[in-house]
């Protein structure tokens, strides 16, 4: 379950060429992932999801995985974002 500790305006916005299979999210005006649906063989049909780190938040690089579907993908990416933005929970890591 994703932490809920801080105030979050999570959208999901379908990008231009691929908009069933291709997604940005946005907090606010902040991206901070992308998930895709990938067709390459070995992980075809998986979610591929990945983060945008703040320059500004220490201890926190790109990650990125795969979900089997795009909800699991998204709620991913939210939770980590989540992590980055919640100080209480980079107390609670370090």
């Amino acid at each position: 379950m994703s932490p809920k500790t801080a105030q979050h305006n999570y959208r999901w916005l379908p990008t231009y060429f691929t908009p069933d299979y291709d997604f940005v999210g946005y907090d606010g005006e902040r991206i901070i992932g992308r998930v895709t649906l990938e067709g390459r063989l070995g992980a075809e049909g998986a979610w591929q999801w990945s983060n945008r780190p703040r320059a500004d938040v220490s201890g926190f690089g790109i990650q990125q995985g795969y979900a089997a579907s795009k909800e699991l993908a998204v709620e991913a990416v939210e939770h980590l974002d989540q992590e980055i933005m919640d100080p209480s929970i980079q107390a609670v890591k370090q």
